[in-house]
């Protein structure tokens, strides 16, 4: 049943994805990998949000837990492709932007699970 949980949530999650990614380069354009970004930020909030509440506030079937952080998270957060699109983008002499991807993956998705925590430690 656990792998059921999992199956479900990661096509979820990698559908999802490809779509926040689609929806990312129509909004931004394709001169910087935002798709990757948004994901990276998202997931970074979503999943740190609900495992603090799953963990200290509420009593969350452990299979609901492997649905959304294995299954629907894995597949939606993408930070092998994050390491290829900074690779791609140093190949490619844009080194400026190549840094700032790393800077703002990690800055945005580091701020995001911090935002989540402290939201999900602040319900009552």
């Amino acid at each position: 049943m656990e792998l059921f949980f999992i199956a479900i949530g990661g096509a979820l999650g990698a559908i999802s994805r490809y779509l926040t990614v689609k929806l990312s380069a129509t909004l931004f354009g394709f001169d910087f990998p935002y798709g990757t970004l948004m994901v990276n930020t998202l997931g970074s909030f979503i999943l740190v949000f609900f495992m603090t509440l799953s963990v200290e506030r509420l009593a969350i079937d452990p299979n609901w837990r492997l649905f959304l952080g294995v299954g629907f998270l894995g597949a939606f957060t993408t930070f092998s492709s994050f390491s290829y699109e900074t690779i791609s983008l140093f190949q490619d002499g844009e080194v400026l932007k190549g840094i700032m991807n790393v800077v703002l993956n990690n800055v945005l998705s580091l701020s995001a699970g911090i935002l989540g925590f402290l939201l999900a430690r602040g319900l009552s």
